[in-house]
């Protein structure tokens, strides 16, 4: 039976999100836009959902439109608010997941300036850095995760948002690795708009959300009236019903479910910590709570990764959505970690289904393919 620890990925789907869903799964659901009994039906289930989503996030309905992931709530965030005439910066940071980095690079190929924040060794944005940077630009945009999706490390987002006054800038921050593990407040942050995806707090793969406080001057999908002509197509009732349930449950369940992994956090960096020569990034700042990101400087990330896939652990090595790619993470390049100890760089991403048995095991395993190598290997590392 294999060991799941990679939920900054994906979360599994809790048992009532599914329960909550099924009924627009079995049976054929109206068009939520459709005037007859059945589409008000379906239409009343996706503003239950709304509901919910804003509850979570301590703003209003009328602010969450549905997306079909995070992915796509961060290219609206992007491309649907700008004034592409406006000579004014983007102002973003270094350590973005790739859904900011690729629609920022195809900004620029636009015309579009952008400037990029840099982070210290810890992994945290230089608000030294950050507050120069933003007092000689006056971005039009401003755009920092609330939580890096390989360190775990948390940015400053309010920090930021406080430097600036302009009230024509859109300042928007991906929240998707942070919502269901600590609270999330929207005005709290001080920013305009955030994006989520259902399932990082254990709803289904293929919807999200992006909250926003003002209005796009487009929208990134054109078509129908769906969203109030924010997103069009043919609203996904059972998603968005899923969506809703578990931002609902992540409402009741989050100081529970915080608190469980944090504990078993500290147990496994304690028992990591005795190894010798390894590294955990971040470990002396704010992270998520379920976080760990380390690396064994004489084992590569990607052979210890398949190693102890072939013992039933599944982990990732950087960044889930690109670990195809055989390249050093661009989040550790921007810390100034050493190339090669990036390039071991192996993720631990803990789920409430966990528990201390299982970390003893992933740990006691490690050991054990540590145990294996040459000493002249091990040596060399201390």
């Amino acid at each position: 039976m294999s060991v799941y620890f990679d939920h900054n990925a994906t979360s599994p789907l809790h048992p009532e999100v599914l329960e909550a869903m099924m009924p627009y799964l079995r049976n054929p659901v109206a068009n939520a836009s459709s005037l007859h009994s059945a589409g008000r039906l379906a239409r009343s289930a996706v503003e239950t959902a709304r509901a919910q989503v804003a509850e979570l996030l301590n703003t209003t309905p009328e602010s969450v439109i549905f997306t079909s992931g995070g992915s796509e709530a961060n290219n609206l965030a992007l491309k649907g608010f700008i004034d592409f005439d406006d000579p004014r910066p983007i102002i973003s940071s270094q350590i973005e997941h790739p859904s900011i980095i690729e629609p920022l690079k195809q900004l620029e190929q636009l015309g579009q300036k952008v400037i990029r924040l840099p982070v210290n060794s810890k992994g945290q944005i230089d608000m030294a850095e950050a507050q120069i940077i933003l007092q000689q630009h006056s971005p039009k945009l401003l755009s920092v995760m609330l939580a890096n999706n390989e360190t775990g490390v948390l940015q400053p987002v309010k920090a930021l948002a406080d430097l600036v006054s302009d009230e024509t800038c859109l300042k928007h921050s991906d929240v998707i690795q942070m919502v269901g593990k600590l609270p999330v407040d929207i005005k709290a942050l001080g920013v305009d708009a955030i994006s989520l995806a259902a399932h990082k707090l254990q709803g289904p793969q293929g919807i999200g959300a992006l909250v926003v406080r003002k209005k796009p001057k487009r929208a990134l999908i054109s078509g129908g009236a769906q969203e109030k002509y924010r997103r069009a197509g043919t609203e996904n009732v059972a998603m968005i019903v899923g969506m809703g349930r578990a931002a609902q449950l992540a409402a009741l369940e989050i100081s529970n479910k915080s608190h469980h992994l944090e504990q078993l956090r500290s147990v496994l960096e304690l028992k990591l910590s005795a190894i010798p020569g390894v590294v955990i990034f971040g470990d002396t700042v704010n992270r998520l709570p379920n976080t760990t990101y380390f690396s064994i400087p004489y084992y590569h990330g990607e052979t210890l990764l398949m190693e102890l896939d072939k013992a039933g652990f599944a982990l990732s090595s950087g960044s889930a959505c690109h670990s195809e790619v055989t390249r050093a993470s661009h989040v550790l390049e921007a810390m100034g970690v050493d190339n090669q100890l990036a390039l071991n760089s192996i993720r631990v991403s803990l789920g409430t289904g966990n528990n201390v048995q299982e970390v003893n095991a992933l740990v006691n395993r490690l050991e054990t393919l540590i145990n294996k190598l040459p000493a002249i290997m091990r040596q060399a590392a201390i």
